[in-house]
């Protein structure tokens, strides 16, 4: 392994572990996972979500948005992320209009 001091990035030394990234391997294969593409052989599985969905809120929904997060990793007893927050309310927006999954705007 690289010894990080020597090499010159040894950011926690530097600048302190910062959000949920202080395990620096962690982040490191968090990394790594990100850069490839879903169907990237070296994945271990298969990717679930393979089209990005990109949208600005305000403060006030992002608000929303964290409590509901918070909410459902309390009560289903796993964290909650944001895409799996826009899944499950676009998926329950549908219902509620009487769309089925699978089928295309006209």
């Amino acid at each position: 392994m690289v010894d990080l001091a020597e090499e010159g990035s040894d950011f926690v030394a530097l600048l302190g572990a910062f959000g949920t990234h202080g395990n620096l391997e962690k982040r490191a294969k968090a990394e790594r996972l990100a850069a490839m593409k879903p169907g990237d052989g070296r994945r271990k599985r298969v990717a679930t979500r393979t089209n990005q969905f990109n949208t600005r809120v305000d403060d006030d929904t992002i608000g929303l948005a964290q409590r509901l997060i918070e909410k459902f990793s309390r009560r289903d007893g796993k964290k909650w992320s944001q895409a799996d927050l826009v899944q499950e309310a676009i998926a329950a927006l549908a219902k509620a209009e009487g769309i089925e999954k699978g089928a295309r705007a006209a």
